[in-house]
């Protein structure tokens, strides 16, 4: 039992394979479709598809699993009317078929023999749907044929199905029989293994390289002998000559026996020196040759491994079509994904890190960017918006991913409204905000653009968690925005996270390393050019104002004193967000073989790895993320005292909810979390309270009797004293129509039940109150 549980095992494993690429095929071809393609190739994918659906109905029946066979069916007569050329491609027919598409990726989720009942009812409607789909463009003969066909399959002998099915395994078998002369499939684990071994050899090839200079540092130092030695030799000749002559008349004395004999020792010394110095020169010669060599072997194989583990951006990238059609359409919109360059590629690790933040930027540009079809209609623009994934191999071992759309681009003004609000700017200083500072200011965590929250976005977290990550990769991220022309993001991030080049600095008695990537520029200082602005050491710097920091301070080191009249600064960020870090030395750039912490030592604060330098010394690497956050906490501590100060007393928010069982969870969520909670049972008391008592926020369900969600909300909104309250609907309505309404009536928020998570509750509340 045991041997066929363990072969059933391996048997679903590769089945999920073969399903996983079956279903992206579909996926994919249905996307193409909807383009509307010449004929011919829409004919060529409604053939691809249909053999596709038909090569997964077969995998399935072989293992066993009856859903997916059963909605592969449907699929297949839906594909076999279309090469009949009887049904038309509507977008309906498109809607039931991703949606048997997501079915079937849920049933692969977890494949097993039976199906659980809420699984199996949505197979159900699906098959239904699918079913109506098929008979509603053909004539009534048609039909008939149809369901004469579905009956003699359905009645097929067990026979036949054998026979079907030996003929796919038969191609399966000739398919894998000419793959398997070409490819092997091997364990990422094995493969991570063999290139961490790989990666330790790069410290072999920086010990060569230290060796090599370590060598040409005593050649230095003994030229440097030799040429003092040289100057003193000929007065060393004549004091010889003078006492041999001295000998010869026996007028030696003790002393001057002594000098000759020390002279003696020096002309050997002299002579040993050239044995000596003619070995070290065939030394450093061949220690530069092997060190040359080594790293070339090393480098070479480092490369044949890195192209073993790198796959094509493709391999993320191809599932985003498919999510720009649903998201676009829940939002009511008409979006078409464009990508170039996504054949290049790049190492696994990263692509596996930068696919959520990717995903964060284009569900960006489809909830703020592109506009509705209707607005775009009146500004001129086509119905169907555009995002653009465009990936370019740079020549510095980077690359650069640009995510643009052509939707209304950031609305500058309001976010100029927040920004003054959160730094707390005098209105005589706004005309000092430049846009830098702006496009800057949406990284921050809290900050969105988006007048109401929901289940998807408006919380001020996606892009501080995007550049999160982004850093966390060594990398950067830029914005640039044009009303009504659109928004474009630019990623710039290194094809391998393994070296790097860096500046070694030291602050104190510690020597750190900065990526060189990272730094603005390294300079000399005037200490006469240092400025005090609002308690703050300020630089000039590129015909702007800098803050400067030392970086002992943010370090949390002992200064120490400099009596010269310039300092050493690394000025790192980038434009809008630059900071200068005042060093004690600037050493050397060299390139640096990366080190990460095991998950014990993952987070520590202004340190994101370590490196070995040739010599066998352990440098920490600075987080340049952390070090200037850092630095505005140094630089802004008695603003953020007084604002500490400015908090008196618990928030309080007011609950409207009919349910008990719900409305009881939420107090008891809110009450945990410090705030003071009143509960209404409907909106007509919910409104009643608001008018006796004061309350920080309301938290209102949609669905209640005498007077609803919507209309409490419409009722505040149209009172002058409480127009201003904060709104967060929390409702099961998860249909566009019901989130479009509860924007129409003026929430701040809406959450949809089905999705409800408690940590994002608490973040929409901290964040309106």
């Amino acid at each position: 039992m045991n041997e066929k549980e363990e072969f059933r095992k391996r048997i679903l494993r590769t089945f999920k394979i073969e399903a996983e690429e079956c279903i992206q095929n579909m996926t994919s071809n249905l996307i193409e479709l909807e383009k509307d393609p010449l004929e011919s190739r829409k004919m060529e994918l409604i053939e691809a598809t249909f053999r596709e659906s038909h090569s997964l109905k077969g995998a399935s029946r072989a293992v066993n699993i009856s859903g997916i066979e059963t909605v592969c069916q449907s699929i297949e007569n839906i594909f076999s009317v279309l090469k009949n050329e009887t049904l038309e491609l509507l977008p309906n027919v498109f809607d039931g078929l991703h949606l048997a598409i997501n079915i079937l990726s849920e049933i692969l989720i977890n494949p097993t023999d039976e199906i659980n009942d809420d699984l199996s009812e949505k197979i159900s409607e699906i098959i239904i749907n699918l079913e109506n789909i098929e008979l509603s463009k053909i004539e009534d003969i048609v039909i008939s044929k149809i369901k004469k066909t579905k009956t003699i399959i359905k009645e097929s002998s067990k026979n036949d199905e054998i026979e079907e099915l030996k003929v796919d395994k038969k191609e399966s078998l000739s398919e894998i029989k000419r793959l398997s002369s070409e490819t092997i499939r091997v364990n990422i684990r094995k493969l991570d293994d063999l290139l961490y071994q790989v990666e330790e050899m790069l410290s072999l090839k920086l010990t060569t390289i230290q060796h090599s200079e370590d060598i040409k540092s005593i050649f230095q130092k003994m030229s440097i002998w030799k040429k003092e030695s040289s100057k003193v030799i000929p007065l060393m000749r004549d004091v010889l000559q003078e006492m041999e002559l001295k000998q010869k008349n026996n007028n030696l004395s003790k002393d001057e026996e002594n000098i000759k004999k020390l002279i003696r020792i020096f002309e050997w010394t002299i002579d040993f020196y050239k044995i000596i110095e003619n070995q070290l020169l065939e030394l450093k010669k061949k220690s530069f040759q092997e060190s040359y060599d080594t790293g070339v072997k090393i480098e070479n194989l480092l490369d044949d491994i890195k192209k073993i583990i790198s796959i094509p951006f493709s391999s993320i990238l191809d599932v985003f079509p498919k999510a720009v059609r649903d998201l676009s359409k829940d939002k009511g919109k008409k979006i078409e994904l464009v990508v170039k360059g996504d054949d290049i590629e790049i190492d696994r690790r990263i692509l596996e890190k930068i696919q959520n933040p990717l995903m964060h930027l284009i569900r960006n540009c489809i909830d703020h960017g592109i506009e509705k079809p209707n607005i775009r209609k009146q500004k001129n623009k086509p119905e169907i918006g555009i995002i653009k994934i465009s990936i370019d191999r740079l020549e510095n071992n980077n690359v650069e991913l640009c995510i643009s759309d052509d939707g209304k681009g950031i609305d500058l003004e309001n976010l100029k409204k927040k920004y003054i609000n959160q730094k707390k700017i005098e209105q005589k200083n706004t005309a000092d905000i430049t846009t830098n500072n702006l496009l800057s200011y949406i990284f921050k965590s809290g900050v969105s653009t988006s007048s109401i929250i929901t289940d998807m976005s408006g919380r001020g977290l996606g892009l501080a968690i995007v550049q999160e990550k982004i850093e966390q990769l060594g990398g950067s991220i830029s914005v640039n925005t044009e009303k009504d022309k659109g928004t474009e993001f630019k990623i710039q991030i290194s094809l391998s996270i393994i070296t790097f080049r860096g500046v070694q600095i030291r602050a104190g008695d510690m020597k750190f390393v900065i990526p060189t990537s990272k730094i603005e520029r390294a300079i000399r200082v005037k200490k006469s050019e240092i400025k005090t602005v609002e308690n703050k050491a300020t630089i000039p710097f590129n015909g702007a104002v800098i803050p400067l920091v030392n970086l002992n301070d943010v370090l949390e080191f002992t200064k120490q004193e400099n009596d010269s009249d310039y300092v050493l600064v690394i000025i790192l960020g980038s434009l809008g967000n630059q900071v200068g870090f005042v060093v004690d030395e600037i050493i050397d750039e060299e390139e640096v073989l990366v080190k990460s912490f095991n998950k014990h030592l993952k987070r520590i604060r202004n340190i994101s790895g370590a490196t070995v330098l040739g010599s066998g010394k352990v440098i920490p690497i600075l987080n340049v993320s952390d070090l200037l956050k850092s630095a505005v906490k140094e630089t802004s501590f008695v603003i953020q005292q007084s604002d500490v100060e400015k908090e008196n007393g618990k928030k309080s928010v007011l609950v409207v909810e009919d349910s008990i069982t719900s409305r009881m969870l939420l107090k008891n969520i809110l009450e945990t979390a410090g705030y003071l909670v009143e509960t209404a049972i409907d909106g007509v008391e919910g409104f009643t309270k608001l008018k006796e008592e004061d309350f920080d926020l309301v938290l209102s369900d949609v669905d209640m009797p005498r007077m609803n969600g919507f209309d409490l909300t419409s009722k505040i909104r149209s009172d002058e004293i409480l127009l201003e309250k904060p709104i967060v609907l929390v409702t099961s309505l998860s249909k566009r129509e019901d989130r479009e309404r509860g924007m129409e009536v003026g929430a701040n928020a809406y959450i949809v039940k089905s999705s409800f998570d408690q940590s994002n509750l608490l973040e929409v509340i901290d964040r309106l109150v």
